[in-house]
């Protein structure tokens, strides 16, 4: 996403064209091949999945445990490999001897460490499950913002493209009024150097599109050289109708905010971490149950038996067990820091989105009447000058007032879109996009 940002930022230095690139793609195709296709959203969901695999671990600790064993034992010595029974039952020698048994433990007091460890798999499986949010969200917005820049750039062409038609008429035209002595050297070279300005732009228009073309392509999961063409996107870009709702916006942006989410079940992590590492500190009951038999080889002999029983384990002093009690009270303080953080971020956010949300659709509108004002100004001068009664910097002047006012429409109108991801991201509400 770091190398997306950078290649975004240089694109928004320069407008660029699109190319017809089969069927155009809709905003909402963009999304669907991105959140389909791209292999971050996949290693999202694979890590929700583990997360699925860690519940099913710590709820197998419910569960009795079974055992083989088995031991293969020569000596130089015979030993007493089966003690005595009783007085008239002797033990058994043997300097070579197997054994096998089958032991089943059942934990039957833990200090609250099983159950409190699948409460703890829980929580960690919705943090990956927020964190595969994030990455949606992440994806989303860098879509809808590189699809509108894209929008943003097909209009700025085609007003570069018109101003360099009108540009080589206007050539012509100074070239046959200098042959007939009725404008100055000086104007025709004017027309030539703005003429060879808006050339060079175009240019530099093709070939930055190729750069923003091979990121929507990433976005969509594909490769970036997979294909040369400019995919053609469905526009143009508009102002879609969004007020701020500051009354509902926080309690939105505190249930699908995916960093706030995270950041709450964080607290919930570290809580449950305490309580494990205090269950340490606590007896533990298991019982269990078995079969054993064993064989002696020299001389020949075997005997099996079953057995039964429970073990009582009571940490008396373990100083490492202290350490990781108070280790992880200090990551619950941090988890209590870190989501009062998030949630003040979150709050600059909804206000910082909302005050660009309403100064970029108060730029909208100068914009758009700025258009109208240049237009008529650059078509007034042209046809003072087609009369004569104009002169060429006027129309030269007039001329670039009227592309730049058209750059900064479009501009006003993709930051105005810009602001709406941004206020749609800090609520939490990217998803209506895919609606």
């Amino acid at each position: 996403m770091r190398s997306y940002a950078i290649l975004l930022h240089l694109a928004l230095l320069i407008q660029i064209p699109l190319a017809a690139y089969g069927e155009p793609l809709t905003l909402k195709e963009c999304l669907t091949n991105a959140l389909s296709n791209n292999p971050a959203v996949a290693e999202a969901r694979l890590n929700v999945e583990a997360g699925e695999q860690g519940v099913a671990s710590a709820s197998g600790k419910h569960y009795p445990r079974l055992s083989l064993n088995a031991n293969v034992t020569e000596l130089e010595y015979p030993v007493p490999y089966i003690p005595a029974q009783s007085t008239t039952v002797p033990a058994r020698f043997s300097d070579y001897y197997a054994s096998w048994s089958a032991q089943m433990t059942v934990p039957l007091y833990q200090g609250g460490q099983i159950v409190n460890g699948v409460d703890l798999a829980k929580i960690r499986r919705n943090i990956q499950e927020q964190g595969s949010s994030f990455t949606r969200y992440e994806l989303i917005a860098n879509t809808v913002n590189t699809y509108n820049k894209i929008l943003q750039f097909q209009k700025l062409r085609e007003a570069s493209q018109a101003s360099v038609n009108a540009l080589e008429e206007q050539h012509k035209n100074a070239q046959i009024l200098l042959k007939v002595g009725r404008t100055a050297r000086v104007d025709l070279l004017k027309v030539e150097v703005q003429l060879a300005n808006e050339q060079q732009r175009l240019l530099t228009l093709d070939e930055s599109l190729k750069t923003l073309a091979a990121t929507l392509r990433f976005l969509m999961g594909a490769k970036p050289e997979a294909s040369p063409g400019v995919p053609e996107l469905a526009g143009p870009l508009a102002a879609p109708a969004l007020t701020a709702d500051l009354s509902g916006a926080l309690a939105a942006a505190h249930a699908g905010r995916p960093e706030y989410m995270i950041a709450r079940a964080g607290v919930e992590e570290a809580n449950l971490s305490k309580k494990i590492a205090t269950g340490k500190m606590l007896p533990a009951v298991n019982a269990f149950a078995g079969y054993q038999d064993q064989y002696g080889f020299n001389p020949r002999y075997d005997q099996g038996s079953w057995f039964v029983g429970a073990t009582l384990s009571i940490p008396l002093f373990d100083r490492s067990l202290y350490a990781d009690r108070a280790r992880e009270r200090l990551l619950q303080l941090r988890a209590e820091e870190r989501l009062k953080t998030v949630d003040n971020q979150l709050r600059l956010d909804i206000e910082t989105s909302s005050s660009s949300l309403a100064d970029s659709r108060s730029r909208v509108t100068t914009a758009e009447r700025v258009v109208e004002q240049a237009d008529e100004s650059f078509r007034i001068e042209q046809e003072k000058y087609r009369l004569g009664a104009g002169a060429m910097v006027d129309l030269l002047l007039a001329q670039a007032a009227d592309i730049t006012a058209v750059a900064n429409y479009t501009q006003a109108l993709y930051d105005y879109n810009a602001a709406v991801v941004a206020y749609r991201k800090a609520t939490g509400t990217l998803e209506e996009y895919l609606k």
